[in-house]
């Protein structure tokens, strides 16, 4: 046998193999990657005195057997490992494109993406995030019984974690002004566009997985029965309640989207705090 062709029939070679991604996981604690300098103490703290504020009630409130007149109550304050824990921050580079508005009351509709990259975030190793934004057509108009949000922005931010066995996970935070700032105040915007906004946790339950809202907290008493002390009170045992502010540079490109106005880059910062339960997690090895 030709002892080239026999030295070249046993050279070793490399195989190709398909990618194999780890499965990412949702993290308990806020703190177990870190924050990033641009997520400020100040404003984490700013958002607790928010979460946590007393609450102040208008008629007679009975809870058990017990009756409370109208007034302010304390609830129960985070302590700083509290805090630590809710800590809630995710960052992506997206795509941004302004559309027509859907409605009257709206000037645009601007949608940005991930577009296809992974979300930086103490909650997730692997995500993808989507934000929707309608700025108001007129914004000096005040809030009506038939248009609540009139003279502000209003939209939507979704977080969906991409691994196995928390699929099921999703995150949905509705999108507001800033407390006490014109939606139009140039401090405010980016390129004319929102920039700096704020956020709650969607409360009506639309979240899931990770994020999924105790039974108890939207329960409802039937006729004759009393509230349980559980209900609705915030503080401890409001699982599920969450906020924050969101800052969007845009960064427009001179091609537009089809059907578009000012598209491009648009660099997405959130940072808050979310009250969760901390047992949908699979994953977690401090716990499992």
């Amino acid at each position: 046998m030709n002892r080239r062709l026999q030295s070249q029939s046993r050279r070793p070679t490399l195989e190709g193999l398909e990618p194999r991604e780890m499965p990412s996981t949702l993290h308990v604690g806020g703190g177990s990657l870190g924050n990033p300098g641009w997520v400020k103490p100040a404003i984490l703290q700013q958002v607790a005195a928010s979460l946590y504020a007393p609450i102040t009630t208008t008629t007679t409130t009975t809870v058990g057997n017990q009756s409370f007149p109208p007034g302010t109550y304390s609830v129960p304050q985070p302590t700083n490992a509290e805090i630590h824990r809710e800590t809630f921050w995710m960052e992506f580079v997206g795509h941004y494109y302004v559309g027509a508005p859907r409605f009257s009351n709206q000037s645009a509709t601007i949608h940005i993406y991930s577009n296809g990259r992974d979300v930086t975030s103490n909650q997730t190793s692997h995500a993808r995030a989507q934000l929707i934004l309608f700025p108001p057509a007129n914004p000096s108009a005040s809030p009506t019984t038939n248009d609540p949000m009139a003279g502000q922005v209003a939209g939507l931010l979704s977080l969906f974690p991409a691994n196995a066995l928390q699929s099921g996970s999703s995150l949905f935070a509705e999108v507001a002004n800033r407390p006490n700032v014109p939606s139009n105040s140039p401090r405010f915007l980016n390129h004319g566009l929102p920039s700096q906004m704020k956020f709650i946790l969607d409360p009506g339950g639309v979240t899931g997985g990770m994020y999924s809202v105790p039974a108890y907290t939207v329960y409802t008493p039937g006729v004759g029965e009393s509230t349980p002390i559980t209900a609705g009170n915030g503080g401890a045992v409001g699982f599920q309640q969450g906020s924050g502010v969101i800052d969007v540079k845009y960064i427009p490109t001179d091609h537009f989207r089809a059907g578009a106005s000012p598209s491009g880059t648009a660099i997405v910062r959130v940072q808050g705090l979310m009250n969760l339960t901390g047992v949908a997690n699979p994953l977690y090895a401090g716990i499992n």
